[in-house]
């Protein structure tokens, strides 16, 4: 694989457009990285929780 320059990196980041899936794993990842020390909150939960709270049906209501 060709390394690429920071101009052509630069470019590659301006032209991407964010799909729903990458926006939903960045607000999970900053909720975890948010969460206190001693928080017991699961990467799932949290998941979960964005889903219900914008209306999407989780993998488990989906199959139940």
């Amino acid at each position: 694989m060709a390394t690429l320059t920071l101009e052509q990196i630069a470019e590659k980041a301006k032209n991407h457009r964010v799909t729903p899936s990458e926006r939903k794993a960045q607000r999970v990842s900053l909720i975890m990285g948010l969460r206190s020390k001693n928080s017991t909150l699961t990467r799932d939960e949290v998941s979960s929780f964005l889903d219900q709270n914008e209306g999407h049906e989780t993998a488990e209501k989906k199959a139940g």
